[in-house]
C-alpha cells in the first residue's frame, strides 16, 4: 500500500525536549520528569503459552470486577479511578551510564558508583493480565537497554519486550517475577461516539497516577502524518494528556480501556490522540504469540474520493497506481478503480482501505467491490504479505522524478535558496501529462497539498508536458509558485507566495 507522509504533528508525540531537564531537576521533579517519550526495544521474548487476552471469560470477569464499583459520574469519578488505578503503570527506560552533566542521586533507580544506567525517559502503560503482561507505546521502549515498571503501590519490576510494532506504535511488555496483578478489561472503540466521556490515567511530566477527564472529540483521524507507513486511525480527545502519558490507557466510564494515549498536537491545547483499542487487540495478540505483526498487502497507491463542487460525495478509495508483480496486479486492479467495499463492508477512504487490508492475513482471499468506468464490478484478490520498508521503497522507482534528487530533496524553503528548483514528487506519464505517484514529506509539493493521482497541467502559467518543463517553470518566479492540477473531475490551483 502507499506510504503515509509525515507532517507537522511529529513534534507532538508525547516526548519532552531536553531543554526541560535542568528546569525539572531544579524544581524537584527529579528523574521522573526528565524525558518522556522514550527509548529502547528489549530483545527478550517469553515463549511460554499465554492465554487469550480478549473476548473470553477472563476479559468478561475483569469487566465485571471493574463495573462492581458503583458510582454516579455526575458527582465524582473517584470510585472509577480507585478501581482501575492499580492496573496503570509508569514505564521508565534507560541507556548506558553517563558521566557528568546529571547527578545520578536525582534518579530513584540508581546511585553514583552503582553502575545503574541513568534513566532516559518516562512513559505509561497498563496491565492486561495477572501474570504481568502490559501494553505501552513502541516509542516509549525503542532502543532501551533497561526497562523498569513501577506499580501504583510503589513496587518496581524489571520488564522485557515481548514484541513491538512501529506501524501502530504499540509494544507488549512482560514484568519479571509478577503474579496476582490487577488487570483492566478492554472495551470496544468501535462503539464510541463523539461526545462520550473518557478518563485518561498515566504519568504526564513524570507525575504518576494522574487522572484527567474529557470527551471523544473525533474518530477516524488517520495517522496524521506522525508515522511512516502507519496503520493507526487515531481517536481524538480533549482529556489532558502530556509528555509522559505515552502508552497510558484511555478509559470509558465503565472502566474499560478504549484507547492507548500516544500523541499530542504540537501547537494545540486540548488536542490529544489515542490508538483505538480495537486496533490494539489484533496487534497485541500477534505480539504475544510471535513477537511481531504480519499484515496483508495489496501493492497499490491511491487517494480518497473528492467530489466536484456541488456534487454528492461518493465513498470509496481511488487506486492511483498498481505496482507490477503485486497481488493487486495479479487480481486485475487498475488505476482509477474506485474501491467501495471489501467483503461487503463499505470503504470510506483510502486510509480505511489500508487498515482493512492490513488486518487480514497473507494468503487470505478477499472480495473487492469497485466502480470501473461507471460500472460496478467485483474482484477476488489473494493478499500477499506486507514487505519490509526497503522493498516498499523500491516500488515504483522507475517513475520519473521532478528535479535532480530523485524527487526527495528540498523543502519549499530551500527550493529558493539552491540552484535546482524541485517539486518533491515522483510521476508517471499519462495521456501526455504527468500524473503524481508519490509526494515526498516536507517537500514543496507537500506544502502545496498535492496528492498522488493529481495530474499536473501547469506551473507558474507554463504548460507541463514533460519533466524538463518543471524546473524551467519553477525558475520563472522564485518568489511565487502556482501549480494547477486535475484531480478527478475537478481542477485545483495551489499557490505559495514567498515574498
Amino acid at each position: 500500500m502507499a506510504h503515509a507522509h509525515q507532517g507537522n504533528f511529529r513534534r507532538g508525540r508525547l516526548r519532552s525536549p531536553r531543554a526541560l531537564i535542568s528546569y525539572f531537576l531544579l524544581t524537584g521533579f527529579g528523574a521522573a520528569a526528565i524525558a518522556f517519550g522514550c527509548t529502547g526495544e528489549g530483545e527478550a521474548r517469553a515463549e511460554a503459552a499465554l492465554p487469550s487476552l480478549w473476548g473470553d471469560q477472563a476479559n468478561a470477569e475483569l469487566a465485571e470486577g471493574v463495573q462492581q464499583a458503583s458510582y454516579d459520574p455526575r458527582q465524582s469519578l473517584a470510585p472509577l479511578v480507585k478501581q482501575v488505578g492499580p492496573a496503570v503503570i509508569s514505564v521508565r527506560t534507560s541507556q548506558a551510564p553517563r558521566r557528568g552533566g546529571v547527578d545520578l542521586r536525582m534518579f530513584p533507580f540508581g546511585q553514583p558508583g552503582q553502575g545503574t544506567p541513568a534513566p532516559e525517559g518516562v512513559g505509561s502503560g497498563f496491565i492486561i493480565s495477572a501474570d504481568g503482561l502490559a501494553v505501552t507505546n513502541h516509542h516509549v521502549i525503542k532502543n532501551a537497554e533497561r526497562i523498569e515498571v513501577k506499580l501504583s503501590d510503589g513496587r518496581v519490576h524489571r520488564a522485557s519486550v515481548l514484541g513491538s510494532d512501529p506501524y501502530t506504535d504499540l509494544a507488549l511488555l512482560k514484568l519479571e517475577g509478577a503474579s496476582g496483578l490487577q488487570a483492566v478489561p478492554l472495551g470496544s472503540s468501535g462503539d464510541l461516539q463523539v461526545g462520550d466521556w473518557v478518563l485518561a490515567l498515566g504519568s504526564p511530566m513524570g507525575l504518576e497516577q494522574t487522572a484527567t477527564i474529557g470527551i471523544i472529540s473525533a474518530k477516524g483521524r488517520g495517522s496524521l502524518g506522525l508515522y511512516q507507513n502507519s496503520y493507526i486511525d487515531f481517536i481524538q480527545t480533549d482529556a489532558a494528556i502530556s509528555p509522559g502519558n505515552s502508552g497510558g490507557p484511555l478509559f470509558n466510564l465503565k472502566g474499560e480501556v478504549i484507547g492507548i494515549n500516544t500523541a499530542i498536537h504540537a501547537y494545540g491545547r486540548g488536542i490529544g490522540f489515542s490508538v483505538p483499542v480495537d486496533q490494539a487487540k489484533n496487534v497485541v495478540e500477534q505480539l504475544k504469540k510471535t513477537g511481531k505483526v504480519v499484515r496483508g498487502w495489496l501493492g497499490i497507491s491511491g487517494r480518497d474520493v473528492e467530489p466536484a463542487v456541488g456534487a454528492n460525495t461518493k465513498p470509496g478509495a481511488i487506486v492511483g497506481q498498481v505496482h507490477g508483480g503485486t497481488p493487486a496486479a495479479a487480481a486485475g486492479l487498475r488505476a482509477q478503480d474506485r474501491i467501495t467495499a471489501v467483503n461487503g463492508v463499505a470503504i470510506e477512504s483510502f486510509a480505511d482501505l489500508r487498515g482493512r487490508i492490513a488486518e487480514r492475513k497473507p494468503g487470505e482471499t478477499v472480495v473487492f467491490t469497485l466502480d470501473r468506468d461507471g460500472r460496478s464490478k467485483t474482484l477476488n484478490v489473494k493478499l500477499g504479505e506486507l514487505p519490509d520498508e526497503r522493498t516498499l521503497a523500491g516500488l515504483g522507482r522507475g517513475a520519473s522524478p521532478f528535479g535532480g534528487d530523485g524527487g526527495r530533496g528540498g523543502s519549499g524553503q530551500d527550493l529558493f535558496k539552491k540552484g535546482k528548483p524541485r517539486l518533491g514528487v515522483e510521476v508517471n506519464e499519462r495521456d501526455g501529462r504527468l500524473a503524481i505517484s508519490s509526494v515526498s514529506p516536507d517537500s514543496l509539493a507537500a506544502q502545496l497539498r498535492l496528492r498522488p493521482g493529481d495530474v499536473i497541467e501547469s506551473i507558474n502559467g507554463q504548460d507541463i508536458r514533460a519533466t524538463e518543463d518543471v524546473a524551467r517553470a519553477l525558475s520563472r518566479d522564485r518568489h511565487r509558485v502556482e501549480v494547477t492540477v486535475k484531480r478527478g473531475s475537478t481542477t485545483h490551483t495551489a499557490v505559495m507566495d514567498r515574498r
